[in-house]
């Protein structure tokens, strides 16, 4: 009888992904064939930097199931709005979402097996060994790295480093990513708009 649960929980699970990944799609696909000027009308260009913020807090939360903000960051640069100042906010937002996933790193240690502790202990000495890597690679992360910074994040704080050596970097990295990423929505959005 514990079959045919199993089976549906399974069923559930796969419908549930389904339909988070059918309205990630969705929403990227609407973004993306959105005018800048009507997204820029109905959001309003005074709200559009709170947005970017809201979008990257939600962003830097999300470890695996990023909110596709990207696209409405090239929208609204697109649209006639400061290219840096919507960088800028963006990586504020990602930096406060990064911040909550030190807190939770920095908790979950004491829940983590020996046997992960003993990866991490091997990880923190290669780590001290060479200190002044950390704090470059971080920023280069950050501004190459389409890719979440939880994983980062949540390690580095499980290891002990500081919380200003590893949010800040990835902080600073963050903002040159996503102001280049609004001048190339700048410059290149209505070829991308063609693309779809």
């Amino acid at each position: 009888m514990t079959e045919p649960k199993t089976v549906r929980t399974r069923l559930y699970r796969y419908g549930m992904l389904a339909l988070v990944v059918a309205i990630y799609l969705g929403v990227s696909i609407t973004l993306a064939s959105t005018q800048a000027d009507t997204l820029i009308d109905l959001i309003g260009s005074d709200n559009a930097y709170l947005l970017m913020f809201v979008l990257g807090i939600i962003g830097g939360l999300t470890t695996f199931t990023g909110v596709p903000y990207h696209l409405v960051l090239m929208s609204l640069a697109a649209g006639g709005l400061s290219p840096v100042l919507l960088g800028i906010c963006t990586a504020m937002g990602v930096m406060i979402g990064d911040s909550t996933m030190f807190l939770i790193g920095r908790n979950v240690k004491a829940a983590l097996s020996d046997r992960v502790m003993a990866t991490v202990d091997h990880l923190t000495s290669f780590l001290t060994k060479r200190p002044r890597m950390v704090t470059p690679a971080l920023v280069a992360y950050g501004a190459v790295s389409p890719f979440s910074n939880d994983f980062i994040v949540a390690s580095l704080s499980i290891m002990g480093y500081s919380f200003w050596r590893t949010v800040i970097p990835l902080a600073i990295g963050n903002t040159f990513y996503n102001i280049a990423f609004a001048y190339f929505g700048l410059y290149a959005y209505d070829a991308i708009l063609e693309f779809f």
